[in-house]
C-alpha cells in the first residue's frame, strides 16, 4: 500500500519537474500568432522582426544563472556553452544582432516590461499575463 502511495505521489510531481515548458514574454508587439517553432527561430537568431516590422531584441539570462541551461536546451537542444558559441557565430557572421544577457529571469522580465519589442524566455519566474505570448 505504501509503495502505491509513493508511486502516485511521484507521478503527481512529474509534471512539475519535467512537464513545465518555457514561457515566452514580450510587450507591445502587436498581434502575433506564432508557433513554438517561430519563437525558437527568434531564440536562434533566425527571425529578427515582429509581424509589425519592429526589430526583435532577444534577452537571455546570464550563463551564470540557473535558467540559462534550460533556455539553451529549449531553444537549441544543447548545453549553455554550445548555445553561447552558436550565438557568437551568428553575430560574427552578421546573421543576427547579439542578445542582451542579464543577471537572471527577474532581470529579463524587467527588461522586457520596459523595452517594447524585446523578447525573453522564463522557466522559473511567473510571467504576468500581459507579457505572455500566446502560441497557435
Amino acid at each position: 500500500m505504501m509503495r502505491w502511495i509513493l508511486i502516485n505521489f511521484l507521478l503527481m510531481l512529474t509534471p512539475m519537474v519535467w512537464g513545465q515548458d518555457a514561457v515566452a514574454i514580450a510587450k507591445d508587439i502587436g498581434k502575433v500568432e506564432w508557433t513554438k517553432d517561430d519563437i525558437q527561430a527568434v531564440f536562434l537568431g533566425e527571425r529578427s522582426t515582429w509581424p509589425n516590422g519592429r526589430g526583435v531584441v532577444v534577452v537571455l539570462p546570464s550563463s551564470k544563472s540557473d535558467s540559462f541551461e534550460k533556455t539553451a536546451q529549449w531553444a537549441f537542444e544543447t548545453d549553455g556553452f554550445e548555445y553561447q558559441k552558436y550565438w557568437l557565430s551568428q553575430v560574427f557572421q552578421g546573421r543576427a544582432n547579439p542578445p542582451i544577457y542579464l543577471e537572471d529571469e527577474d532581470a529579463v522580465m524587467d527588461f522586457v516590461e520596459n523595452h517594447p519589442g524585446s523578447i525573453g524566455l522564463l522557466h522559473q519566474v511567473q510571467a504576468p499575463a500581459e507579457l505572455r505570448l500566446s502560441l497557435r
